[in-house]
């Protein structure tokens, strides 16, 4: 539909509040898919370490590295085709992809079987993101686009819920392989809808500089340079490098978290992952993607002091979580904590967008899924694991850690055993601790991007 106030340009397709509605159904969709691939290998964690033998460091390669390696080096290419090609057609493609790729992982033997097809996940993952918030803004006027990219964002808690719920009760009854095996097929005709009942809108349908649109892409490096040029869009870069750094690195290692230092079972921890991400991430995004359309009437420093305050005041709450001895109470504070450290995420996805011109934004869009995937999803859940195995050798005085606790054939000397579990619980705790010092140092950056902005007037 075209925007209010702007005349209809001659020829173009129209599309009416049915049709934008249904693409923001099917865009969410699609993006709650994307995460259910993620969250049911976070989810099923212990069990995969457990039956195949894995370190915790290698279960973090697994959780976010062995995913993001592809998606950021296949992000860009694609990203670049979809400023010229039908975003339609790559996101059905990368969804049937990533879906065919999830499926295979249940029938993985070992961890270099399991490393590869998660790779594949991420190639698929690589052909959504940045075309669909491309298509969206090219929807949707600039005053709308904070709560259209929540609408999007929401995506995720919803396949956190979905895939955490059902990845604990079929994982504890069938075993995590079928649990992967039936969340992830259904990806596949969400795949074909997208393709068979969409189509893809004129460039820039919905801003008013349509002459802009019609032009030709400008050359990566000087999009970049352009970007890389502005001090908020560097500090605001870097505050989301760190903030995802930490969330997504300690996300990986909840269910982990709760079984070992709560004893809860998995289908236990199931439910109280759906219920912390869930909560966390919808009423996160959805305070800070509505709000920010709201008080950016203020001045647009407002996109960079939202995710600063929300990080801020959240590690706290987040740190008290991890001390913590009763595991409900635990799960409130962490809930509490990720609410507001979830600010930073639309805020920061739409300033990309209203930095840049329309056939910038799937570029601009791909530097921010680059950074939260490569480092927070590629690179946080490695980061974690490697610290807790460091926290874990450290607290075992029994010997090797790694040779006696970190393979299958552990130890059958029961105080042995009982040496490895205390490390690994402690090693663990002590990791996800250190991790909150993460967003912290991230709101300082957000706080640096708020005065470059305030001090340019943009």
């Amino acid at each position: 539909m075209q925007a209010e106030g702007l005349p209809k340009p001659a020829g173009k397709p129209q599309f009416g509040p049915g049709y934008r509605a249904w693409l923001l159904a099917l865009t969410m969709a699609v993006s709650a898919f994307g995460f259910i691939d993620r969250v049911i290998v976070a989810t099923l964690g212990q069990a995969i370490k457990d039956d195949l033998g894995l370190s915790d460091f290698q279960l973090g390669i697994l959780s976010g590295l062995s995913f993001a390696i592809l998606y950021s080096t296949m992000g860009l290419p694609i990203a670049r085709l979809a400023e010229r090609r039908s975003r339609i057609n790559i996101i059905s493609i990368s969804v049937a992809l990533f879906s065919a790729a999830t499926v295979a992982c249940g029938m993985a033997a070992n961890f270099w079987q399991l490393f590869l097809l998660r790779v594949g996940v991420g190639i698929g993952e690589a052909g959504v993101q940045a075309p669909a918030v491309s298509l969206l803004a090219d929807h949707f006027p600039k005053e709308r686009r904070g709560a259209v990219m929540t609408v999007m964002k929401l995506g995720n808690p919803v396949g956190s819920v979905i895939g955490a719920l059902t990845a604990g009760w079929i994982g504890s009854t069938y075993g995590w392989r079928a649990a992967i095996i039936c969340i992830a097929a259904p990806g596949l005709v969400v795949a074909l809808l997208f393709r068979l009942t969409l189509r893809e809108p004129p460039r820039g349908l919905s801003d008013p500089d349509l002459a802009e649109a019609k032009s030709e892409p400008p050359p990566l490096r000087a999009v970049l340079k352009m970007m890389a040029a502005r001090p908020e869009f560097r500090h605001m870069l870097i505050g989301l490098a760190l903030v995802t750094l930490g969330m997504y690195g300690s996300g990986a290692f909840y269910a982990p978290f709760f079984m070992r230092v709560h004893d809860l079972s998995l289908s236990q921890v199931g439910v109280f992952y759906a219920v912390q991400s869930g909560i966390a991430a919808t009423l996160g995004l959805a305070i800070a993607g509505f709000g920010v359309d709201l008080i950016s009437r203020w001045g647009a420093q407002w996109y960079a002091l939202l995710p600063a305050l929300g990080v801020l005041i959240g590690a706290p709450f987040t740190l008290a979580g991890y001390s913590v001895a009763h595991p409900m109470l635990a799960l409130v504070l962490l809930i509490s904590g990720a609410v507001l450290a979830f600010f930073h995420n639309v805020p920061t996805l739409v300033a990309f967008q209203n930095m840049v011109g329309p056939r910038m934004r799937a570029t601009a869009a791909f530097v921010f899924f680059f950074v939260t995937t490569l480092v927070g999803v590629g690179l946080g859940p490695a980061l974690i694991g490697f610290i807790s195995d460091l926290y874990a050798n450290a607290l075992f005085a029994d010997g090797n850690y790694a040779a006696l606790c970190g393979s299958k054939t552990v130890s059958t000397v029961a105080a042995v055993q009982s040496a490895c579990t205390a490390a690994s619980t402690s090693g663990i705790r002590y990791a996800l601790m250190t991790s909150v010092l993460l967003p912290v140092w991230s709101a300082l950056h957000f706080f640096l991007a708020a005065r470059a902005i305030r001090q340019s007037g943009s």
